[in-house]
């Protein structure tokens, strides 16, 4: 080999290392190549989390493996992005990747195409707890009328405590309470007025929430003391009618509407591609009656609807497109879920049901 192609050979190597060492140096400070704009970007990523995992990820109609999974390497731009599993709903979303971010969607609950539906016998006792209640409305109505110094019209908005026995419930937009003794129900217990000119109201960690008549705002309520606290230095009109249901992790109350549900959160949260800051208000619109809502306590990110013809399952998170499933055709159901089991009953036609979910 002569001098000259050794130099030949030398300068070949000396220019690969020149190009290649600075593009390994970028490749690993989390640079990408974007072919588009023919220019080096800060690249950013997705962390995409299942309910089942090990579902197929498609970023761009492009198979890009299995959740539970982090996608690296993401030139920044909208990506239109797909989670499938077989015998389950596909979940479809448009996200934005942002340079130098994770985007983290670890609440993807993928809905069952199929769901296994039993009947429940009308002896268990699992129709028994769905169906009975530990009093009759009449006989709570008579009970209260009879123990009460101030005269009951009218009682409505009935919350029970996780205990069972503790029952509130409004009357001439008076909160009261009463300690229900089963057993025998004369010798149960009521309260005095805990709270006057209340619209509306739920049970909230050991106290309770609701909505003041005058002033339009949120107050929580400690039941030892009996002395309100405001919530919010704003009014929410919106909240003065409609059932109210606080999500498990005490975040968010939802306000059960005609056709819609409107959801307030009560202080801030990530869920990781959503920022909401307390007192932030979302409506999601049905376009059908809603019978009943439950909040999903598996996530507390997606709400179980019962509307005049089926059960839907949908999602908090409002990125395009937000997915609502279909999920059991049915009459006017009742709907309760059981988290310990995961399982959800449904009342529909006098006749009792359950679905894993």
């Amino acid at each position: 080999m002569t001098r000259q192609n050794r130099r030949i050979i030398f300068l070949i190597f000396l220019l690969i290392f020149i190009i290649l060492v600075p593009m390994v140096i970028f490749y690993s400070e989390g640079y990408s190549f974007d072919w588009e704009k023919r220019t080096i970007v800060v690249s950013g990523g997705m962390y995409l989390k299942s309910y089942p995992p090990k579902a197929d990820i498609f970023v761009n109609n492009k198979l890009s493996g299995k959740t539970n999974k982090f996608v690296r390497r993401l030139v920044p731009k909208v990506y239109e992005v797909k989670i499938s599993k077989e015998e389950y709903h596909p979940w479809l979303k448009t996200i934005t990747v942002e340079p130098g971010l994770v985007t983290k969607l670890d609440n993807i609950f993928l809905v069952p195409l199929n769901p296994k539906i039993l009947l429940v016998a009308s002896e268990s006792q699992e129709y028994k707890s769905f169906v009975e209640k530990p009093y009759s409305l009449d006989n709570l109505t008579e009970i209260i009328k009879k123990k009460s110094k101030y005269v009951i019209f009218k009682i409505e908005n009935i919350n029970v405590d996780k205990s069972g026995k503790k029952i509130y419930f409004l009357s001439n937009n008076n909160l009261y309470s009463i300690i229900w003794d089963e057993n025998n129900p004369e010798n149960s217990t009521l309260s005095g007025v805990l709270v006057p000119n209340v619209l509306n109201y739920t049970i909230y960690k050991d106290g309770i929430i609701y909505l003041d008549y005058f002033t339009g705002k949120i107050f929580e309520l400690d039941v030892s003391s009996l002395k309100s606290a405001e919530v919010f230095d704003r009014v929410f009109p919106s909240f003065n009618q409609g059932k109210w249901a606080l999500s498990d992790d005490n975040k968010k109350l939802l306000c059960q509407k005609d056709k819609s549900v409107e959801i307030l959160w009560l202080a801030d949260e990530n869920d990781g591609s959503v920022m909401r800051k307390k007192g932030d208000v979302e409506q999601i619109d049905l376009g059908q009656t809603i019978v009943d809502v439950l909040w999903y306590p598996k996530t507390d990110q997606h709400l179980i609807i019962a509307s005049e013809d089926s059960i839907l399952f949908t999602e908090l998170d409002n990125q395009l497109p937000r997915n609502t499933v279909k999920f059991i055709n049915t009459e006017k159901p009742e709907i309760k879920y059981d988290a310990d089991n995961k399982i959800l009953y449904f009342f529909s036609q006098e006749r009792l049901y359950q679905t894993e979910l």
